[in-house]
């Protein structure tokens, strides 16, 4: 399937490669991390865009505005996916916690937040189940 935001190209072949749900030591301990020049190119568009507003303050922001960086494991298994979560907690120095039904680690920066987020396969089925009703289901 491809993906696309904007000018990233998320296909595959920008993860390096990787296999959804296998750990493969030489890419890195995640498994659906952007390549190394996709996330360069990442952070490069929103220094860009942080750039374009400072240029343009006639342009309005809200007050509400808030700015966030997600990172989802891509695995089927969620222990694995739940060390992706502890992995990052430990590499951004937090403790991760349950949010919901999600487990959860974060970094907070001013009104921008980086967030790893693993959720439970049971949680995705029900909500896959839950898709198929979606306007299907009508009140008399």
């Amino acid at each position: 399937m491809r993906r696309t935001n904007c000018d990233h190209n998320t296909d595959d072949d920008q993860r390096g490669g990787q296999v959804p749900g296998v750990f493969v030591p030489e890419l890195g301990f995640f498994t659906d991390a952007a390549s190394p020049d996709l996330r360069a190119r990442i952070i490069a568009d929103m220094r860009a865009l942080a750039d374009f507003l400072e240029e343009h303050p006639g342009l309005p922001i809200s007050p509400h505005t808030s700015v966030e960086v997600s990172y989802f494991p891509r695995t089927n298994i969620d222990e694995a996916a739940f060390e992706e979560v502890a992995e990052a907690a430990s590499r951004v120095g937090r403790i991760p916690a349950w949010e919901g039904e999600h487990y959860v680690v974060e970094h907070r920066h001013g009104a921008g937040r980086y967030r790893v987020v693993a959720i439970p396969e049971q949680v995705r089925s029900r909500y896959r189940a839950w898709l198929t009703y979606t306007g299907h289901v009508r009140q008399d």
